[in-house]
C-alpha cells in the first residue's frame, strides 16, 4: 500500500513537470529566456492538449473499471481515424470544390471501413494475430505521415478535416483549453462517487461522455487515453481506484501534451499530426499488451515464435524510432 501512494505521488509529479516542460519548450521561437512569452505562445496548445488527454485517459479508465477494456477494440478508432485520413486525402488529391468534398467523403467511408474490419478479423484468440497486428500498426504509421505531411500544402476544407482525423491542436486557445478542463474535471467529479459505488453502467456513460469530449476536441485519439490508466495501474498496484482515476487523469493529460510537443521540439516548431507519435507508441505497448492477452486465451506458442514475435515487436519499435529520427532530420533541414 504504501509503494502504491509512493508511485502516485511520483505520476503526480511527473505529470507536473511533463507539463511544464511543453509549456516552456522553445521550438526555435527566439525567445528560450523569455518564460512568460513562451507561456503565452505555449499555453493555448499545452493547456487543450492536456485537457484533451485528461478527457482520454478518463474515458479509458472508466472502461478499465467497468471491465470494458479489449486491446484490439481499443484500436479500432485508431484505424478508422489513418484509415479515413489516408482514404479520403487520396480520393480527393487533385480535385477542387464540391468534387473534392464528395470524392474525400468516399474516400474516408471506404478507408475507414477497410481498416476498421481489418481490426475486428483480428480480434480472435489466435497468436499469429499479433504479427497481424503489429503489421497493421506500421501501415497506420506510414498512412498518418504521409496524408498528414502532404494535406497541409492544401488551402481548402480537406486540410482541416484530415488535420482533425490524425489529431490537431493548431487552433487552440485558452478559451477551448479552459472550458475543456473545466469539463473534465466535471465528468472526474462525478466519476469518483460512482466508483465508490460499483454503478457499472453510469461508469460507461460518464466515459462515453469523456470520450466525446476528447476526441470533439483533438481528433480521434481514444488508444492514447487507454495507456496512461493502464500503465498508472501498473505502477501503483495496490492503490486504491479513487486514488487511480485522477492520477490516471494527469498520466494521460502529460501524455497528450508531450506527443503533441516532443515532436515539434524535434523538428523545430512543425506540426506532427498526433496520430503518427501516437501509433509508434502503440506498437511497443499495444503489442506487448495484446500478446499477454493472447498467450492468457491461447496459450504459449513454440519457442522459436516466441522469439520472433518479441524480436519483431523490438525491431518496429527500433525502426518507429529511426522514422522519428528520419523525419526531424529532414524536416529541419528544410525549415
Amino acid at each position: 500500500m504504501a509503494a502504491g501512494r509512493v508511485a502516485l505521488a511520483l505520476v503526480w509529479l511527473a505529470s507536473a513537470l511533463v507539463i511544464a516542460v511543453c509549456a516552456l519548450a522553445w521550438f526555435r521561437l527566439g525567445f528560450a529566456d523569455d518564460p512568460a512569452t513562451l507561456a503565452r505562445v505555449n499555453g493555448p496548445r499545452v493547456l487543450l492538449g492536456a485537457a484533451a488527454g485528461g478527457a482520454l485517459a478518463l474515458a479509458g479508465a472508466l472502461r478499465l473499471s467497468a471491465g470494458a477494456l479489449r486491446p484490439l477494440r481499443e484500436l479500432e478508432l485508431l484505424a478508422f481515424a489513418t484509415g479515413a485520413a489516408g482514404g479520403g486525402f487520396a480520393a480527393s488529391e487533385g480535385r477542387v470544390g464540391a468534387a473534392a468534398l464528395v470524392a474525400f467523403a468516399v474516400g474516408a467511408l471506404a478507408g475507414a471501413a477497410l481498416l476498421v474490419c481489418l481490426v475486428r478479423a483480428l480480434d480472435r484468440p489466435k497468436r499469429w494475430t499479433n504479427l497481424a497486428a503489429a503489421a497493421l500498426l506500421a501501415g497506420m504509421a506510414g498512412v498518418a505521415a504521409l496524408a498528414g505531411t502532404y494535406a497541409r500544402a492544401r488551402r481548402d476544407l480537406i486540410a482541416p478535416a484530415i488535420a482533425w482525423l490524425l489529431g490537431d491542436l493548431s487552433g487552440a486557445s485558452f478559451a477551448s483549453g479552459g472550458a475543456l478542463l473545466a469539463l473534465t474535471l466535471g465528468l472526474l467529479a462525478l466519476a469518483l462517487p460512482a466508483l465508490r459505488a460499483g454503478a457499472r453502467s453510469r461508469l460507461v456513460t460518464l466515459s462515453l461522455l469523456a470520450l466525446g469530449l476528447g476526441i470533439g476536441a483533438v481528433g480521434p485519439l481514444a488508444f492514447v487515453g487507454t495507456l496512461a490508466p493502464r500503465c498508472v495501474r501498473w505502477l501503483a498496484r495496490g492503490a486504491s481506484p479513487q486514488a487511480l482515476l485522477p492520477a490516471s487523469v494527469a498520466a494521460g493529460a502529460a501524455s497528450v501534451a508531450a506527443i503533441d510537443a516532443v515532436p515539434r521540439l524535434l523538428v523545430g516548431g512543425y506540426d506532427f499530426p498526433l496520430a503518427l507519435p501516437a501509433a509508434m507508441l502503440a506498437i511497443p505497448i499495444f503489442l506487448g499488451w495484446n500478446r499477454q492477452r493472447l498467450r492468457r486465451l491461447a496459450g504459449p506458442a513454440g519457442l522459436g515464435f516466441e522469439i520472433f514475435e518479441v524480436a519483431l515487436i523490438a525491431g518496429m519499435t527500433l525502426a518507429g524510432v529511426g522514422l522519428a529520427i528520419m523525419l526531424s532530420l529532414v524536416i529541419a533541414v528544410a525549415t
